[in-house]
């Protein structure tokens, strides 16, 4: 079997991220994916930085990543943006432009012959700004695929952005969302990311949804300290 960690938007929260980690590496995956937004929201945006980008084999760059990167907080709500403009104060300018360092989207051949796969934070159609949740109607599902159709055809679409754990099948394609480390919108507070592992020659996959509780008290202690707003624990302590 062929195993791959893949995980998303960890948000600058550190205890989630090393629950993950541990366990990521207690599973001994093939290949890791971060699927964007190390920072924003959280207190420790420089520890995630470091930490992700040393575990990871394929990384995208996420729309907290990127408004960084480019110092534009314009297109963010007003909460968003205070914690970009805080998290900005904590950086340097070679944190800043390792944000940016990475693709919107990367393409992988999951299968030798056939059965691409395409990372992206949030969708084929706008890398940074398309929100897939898992309620949309059927034929949204079926665009998103063909859009990949520019590039290769893809069977596997993995994404973030929406901190919302997601499987859909269209058809002889899968989508996935592995939820949100660092800030689960999806009514659970645990950390989340996902474990799929393919069988090349029998042209099988199986998958797992890992949830983690972490200390989310000191998280929730940190933001306190740094003054940053407190819906910010609040959202943590509820998952959404």
């Amino acid at each position: 079997m062929f195993k791959l960690a893949i995980f998303s938007d960890v948000h600058a929260n550190l205890e989630a991220l090393s629950v993950v980690v541990d366990r990521i590496k207690e599973e001994s995956p093939d290949i890791t994916v971060f699927l964007g937004d190390v920072v924003g929201y959280g207190p420790n945006p420089r520890d995630c930085i470091n930490i992700v980008e040393s575990i990871c084999d394929i990384q995208v760059v996420g729309n907290h990543d990127y408004a960084l990167f480019k110092k534009d907080f314009s297109s963010f709500n007003p909460l968003a943006r205070i914690t970009l403009e805080w998290t900005l104060k904590q950086l340097n300018e070679d944190e800043r432009n390792r944000l940016g360092a990475h693709p919107l989207f990367s393409i992988f051949p999951l299968f030798i012959t056939e059965g691409n796969t395409m990372f992206v934070h949030g969708s084929p159609r706008e890398p940074l700004r398309d929100y897939v949740n898992p309620d949309l109607p059927s034929w949204s599902y079926h665009m998103f695929f063909e859009i990949t159709r520019e590039f290769t055809d893809v069977s596997f679409l993995f994404l973030g952005h929406t901190h919302k754990v997601t499987y859909i099948k269209v058809e002889d394609k899968y989508l996935f969302n592995p939820g949100s480390v660092g800030q689960p919108r999806d009514g659970d507070p645990r950390a989340s990311f996902l474990i799929f592992e393919l069988n090349e020659k029998a042209r099988k996959f199986r998958y797992n949804f890992v949830r983690l509780d972490y200390d989310i008290e000191t998280t929730c202690k940190k933001i306190e300290e740094f003054n940053l707003h407190p819906f910010l624990c609040h959202r943590l302590r509820r998952g959404k």
